[in-house]
């Protein structure tokens, strides 16, 4: 007997987007925005005078002019919508954004400026810009809050979070928090950086005299509130204790016992303070996920980061998409690294630590005639992103401001071979993308279904239709050959490759998506190939001893992928006579048999049926909270990779 039921999932849930896709087509809205082309610029960055031509037939635009005015958008990390009703507040200023999450705060000083943010539901989020003579663009993503639970002061309590990581938790210590209040809520937001790394607040760098770029590796925030929904902290002398899972992903670099720097955010520097040293070590709440277990003393944003021992730093151009002309005035982020903005020639300096590094850039603009946006004299903000490994640039220390590297003439992202960077103007248009990765000789492939709508009240697109005209690209991630773009079947809002491919088991592949097909990259996201999984404790017609039961499985992905490769796993063994049963989730390839109904004893005498099953990426299995791992500005979704079926395997308990 076959495992079909988490197979038989998967398919159905690709066979309904398939059908909704086709269905939703004919009468879905047509207030899509999401195919118009974007005008011309001049060389300086769109200053051309209202009504020119710019030396371009394209509609005329200009950077707005208007000192101590920051324009942004504040979007939802796990559906790409528009956050509406939030409030900005910054320099004594305040104001909200309106429905599509856009907001305007002006007159603020002149200097580095951070925005706080706050919108019901939502954890907290920061955001900075470098205010002067020009409008600044501000692009910042919020994360929904944890699930509020209730809490007494006067308990010693462990609350907790579960995710497919594991579960985030605090332990609290009776009367440890500043407060007489007996009626408190908590609410743990985990963030997993390798999925959600753009709605960690401000830049990754520590502060202190001098700055250090970090590298990102697991995070939460903790927010406590009392029964007037006012903050909450900790007593002077009082401490708390965390658990953060580390992610699947990065596993192999932080095994049991590694040492990491713990940070807070500290809003009122922008910076990441340095609190205390973490130790990675079981979970004490599922007895299995490896967390980063460490002492607070202030509850924020929170997380472990090492500071990074290699960096680069990159020169990145910012050109437009529709007429490769550069851009002045863009805000460029490298993350994890610094952030920049471009002169009149497009260009800005950026560090980032070595390896694979995430470069983003955006800037406002100014619709003078109303060809673009339907409103004459709006201002819209344009967007663009890669995610890039460059190789040969020199190796730096991470402390300190970027500098000139010389000697690096034709590498890419050297100053005379910068890294390029495509950006469109960002419509309201919000798109959802699945993508759904398969290895095996023959077998191999990697297929992406693309919706398309406007976001209704809760994030999702309300009648939503097939997104034809998508840019899409597939790519291994580290490897040498060429991203390979996928093609639609005509109208179908499906996307493959046009010819077979090979997609190995064990290797990391990533989509990068134009969901509007302007020429600017606008999300992306990454996941593992999964290989076969299969049992090798117990053997199909064993017999075990209830008291000392490891069970145990192969999966040929490992082969290749060695430590990195982290894949989610989930064992079920149950009693043909539904007496007892027991359940695994973790990325470990065994475990200690533990009865589900009486933990910590062993199986009752029975007969039994096993089943495994992997997965890498964002795919639901479990009472998890599942984050999407498609991300961008205006792009959504999930990519995924799941085993082989697997034979199922009946053994006896004694």
């Amino acid at each position: 007997m076959r495992t079909q039921l988490s197979l038989a999932f998967v398919i159905t849930l690709l066979c309904q987007n398939l059908i909704a896709c086709g269905d939703d087509g004919a009468d879905g809205t047509a207030e899509t925005g999401g195919k118009s082309g974007t005008g011309g610029r001049d060389a300086t960055g769109g200053k051309s005078p209202e009504g020119g031509e710019a030396g371009s037939s394209e509609p005329p635009r200009v950077t707005p002019e208007e000192p101590g005015t920051v324009y942004g958008i504040v979007t939802d990390i796990g559906t790409g919508a528009g956050v509406s009703g939030a409030r900005v507040e910054a320099g004594g200023q305040s104001t909200t954004t309106d429905e599509r999450g856009t907001f305007e705060l002006d007159g603020l000083d002149e200097g580095e400026v951070t925005l706080a943010i706050s919108a019901e539901d939502y954890a907290p989020a920061f955001a900075s810009a470098e205010i002067g003579d020009t409008t600044q663009p501000v692009l910042a993503r919020m994360k929904k809050q944890g699930t509020p639970q209730s809490y007494s002061t006067s308990s010693a309590r462990t609350l907790s979070e579960v995710t497919e990581a594991g579960p985030y938790a605090v332990i609290l210590e009776p009367d440890s928090l500043d407060t007489d209040d007996t009626e408190l809520t908590i609410s743990i937001t985990p963030l997993d950086p390798t999925k959600e790394g753009d709605a960690l607040p401000g830049t990754l760098v520590a502060g202190g005299a001098t700055s250090t770029l970090l590298v990102p590796v697991t995070f939460a925030e903790f927010s406590i509130l009392d029964s007037n929904g006012e903050r909450v902290n900790l007593r002077d002398s009082a401490s708390a204790i965390v658990e953060l899972p580390i992610p699947p992903a990065l596993r192999d670099e932080y095994p049991l016992d590694s040492k990491i720097h713990c940070y807070a955010y500290d809003p009122s520097t922008g910076k990441w303070e340095d609190f205390v040293e973490g130790t990675v070590q079981i979970s004490s709440v599922d007895g299995t996920s490896p967390v980063l277990a460490a002492s607070v003393r202030h509850f924020s944003w929170y997380g472990g980061a090492p500071e990074g021992d290699d960096c680069v730093d990159v020169y990145v151009k910012v050109v437009s998409a529709v007429d490769g002309k550069p851009l002045g005035n863009a805000r460029v982020e490298a993350t994890p690294g610094t952030t920049s903005y471009t002169d009149a020639d497009g260009v800005a300096l950026v560090r980032s630590t070595a390896g694979r590094s995430n470069y983003v850039a955006y800037q406002t603009g100014l619709d003078v005639d109303g060809s673009l946006t339907g409103m004459k004299g709006a201002k819209y903000i344009e967007f663009g992103r890669v995610d890039e490994e460059l190789v040969g640039l020199v190796q730096k220390p991470c402390t300190g401001d970027p500098s000139p590297t010389p000697g690096q003439s034709g590498v890419r992202g050297s100053a005379n071979t910068p890294l390029v960077l495509e950006v469109g103007r960002v419509t309201g248009v919000l798109y959802e993308a699945t993508g759904i990765l398969s290895a095996g000789e023959g077998t191999s492939q990697i297929q992406v279904v693309v919706q398309e709508g406007i976001p209704g009240p809760d994030g999702s697109i309300e009648n939503p239709m097939t997104t034809s005209g998508a840019r899409i690209w597939f790519s291994e991630v580290g490897g040498d050959s060429e991203p390979i773009e996928l093609e639609e079947i005509t109208g179908s809002g499906v996307y493959m490759p046009s010819a077979e491919i090979v997609v190995t088991a064990g290797k990391e592949y990533a989509l990068s998506i134009d969901g509007d097909g302007n020429g600017s990259i606008d999300g992306s996201g990454s996941a593992f190939a999964i290989g076969t999984v299969e049992w090798t404790n117990p053997a199909d017609g064993d017999t075990v001893d209830s008291s000392n039961f490891t069970a145990s499985w192969s999966d040929t992905g490992s082969e290749v992928g060695g430590e990195a490769y982290a894949p989610v796993y989930q064992a079920v063994i149950s009693s043909d006579d539904g007496s007892d049963a027991s359940v695994y989730i973790g990325t470990d390839r065994e475990y200690m048999v533990e009865s589900y109904l009486n933990p910590g004893e062993g199986l009752l005498p029975g007969t039994y049926t096993g089943t495994v099953f992997g997965f890498s990426g964002a795919f639901s299995a479990g009472n998890v909270t599942i984050s999407n791992n498609i991300t961008g500005q205006g792009v959504t979704g999930l990519f995924y990779s799941f085993s082989s079926s697997s034979e199922d395997i009946t053994f006896t308990v004694e």
